[in-house]
C-alpha cells in the first residue's frame, strides 16, 4: 500500500477514475466515473487490490485538563454562577475556539461572599484554575493569583486600574470590587491629582 506524500483532499476533491482504482473507504464515484474524496485526508492507493481510499486526518485538540490554569471571559453573570467563555491557557496561547466554563460561588474566595456579581462581572478577563477533566469547565479562583485580571468600568466602559486594593475607573472616578488576581493588567503607577 503506498501513500501519496503529503497530499491533502477535501470532500470533492479529484482522486482518479473509476477505471484506474476502486473506490474505497471514505471515497464515492460521481455520475461521471470519477473517484472523489468524501472527507479531508490522505489520499492512500493500494496497487495490489487497485483500491484508492482516504485515511482521515487526526486533529490533535489541546483542551484543558484538571490542573490546568486558564484565561476566560465572563459571558454571563447569575446570583451563585458565571459563565465564562474559556479562550486559552494564557492570554499568548489562545485556543483554537473558546470552551464554556462554569465559576460556581463557591470556587471564588475562601470567605463568604454574598453575590458572584461582588467578585467578577460581565467582560472580565479572568485567570482561573480547572476542576475537572469534561465540558463545561468547572473553575476556581480561590487562590491569590486567580481571579481578574483585567476589568471595564460598569458605567463608562473604560479599563479600570488597580489602585492599592480597590479597581478605579480613570475616565469617570467610580471605584469597583472584584476579585482580583496578583497579576492584574493594568496597576496605577502614580497617583493622579484632581481625582478621588
Amino acid at each position: 500500500m503506498a501513500e501519496e506524500r503529503e497530499r491533502v483532499v477535501m470532500p470533492g476533491d479529484y482522486l482518479c477514475v473509476e477505471e484506474e482504482f476502486l473506490p474505497g473507504p471514505w471515497t464515492y464515484v460521481d455520475d461521471n466515473g470519477v473517484v472523489r474524496s468524501l472527507i479531508v485526508g490522505t489520499p492512500v492507493f493500494d496497487y495490489t487490490t487497485r483500491r484508492v481510499s482516504v485515511k482521515p486526518l487526526k486533529r490533535r485538540i489541546m483542551l484543558p485538563k484538571q490542573g490546568d490554569n486558564v484565561v476566560g471571559v465572563v459571558s454571563a453573570v447569575k446570583e451563585d454562577v458565571a459563565v465564562v467563555k474559556v479562550i486559552g491557557f494564557d492570554i499568548y496561547n489562545p485556543l483554537k475556539n473558546p470552551i464554556t466554563g462554569l465559576l460556581h460561588i463557591s470556587q471564588i474566595s475562601e470567605t463568604r461572599i454574598d453575590s458572584v456579581y461582588d467578585a467578577v462581572r460581565m467582560g472580565d478577563l479572568i485567570r482561573a484554575r480547572v476542576l475537572n477533566n469534561y465540558v463545561p469547565l468547572l473553575l476556581s479562583i480561590k487562590d491569590p493569583k486567580y481571579g481578574v485580571i483585567l476589568a471595564y468600568c460598569s458605567k463608562c466602559g473604560s479599563v479600570l486600574v488597580k489602585k492599592g486594593e480597590t479597581l478605579v475607573c480613570p475616565s469617570c472616578g467610580s471605584t469597583e470590587r472584584r476579585k482580583v488576581s496578583i497579576d492584574y493588567l493594568a496597576v496605577e503607577r502614580s497617583v493622579q491629582r484632581g481625582r478621588r
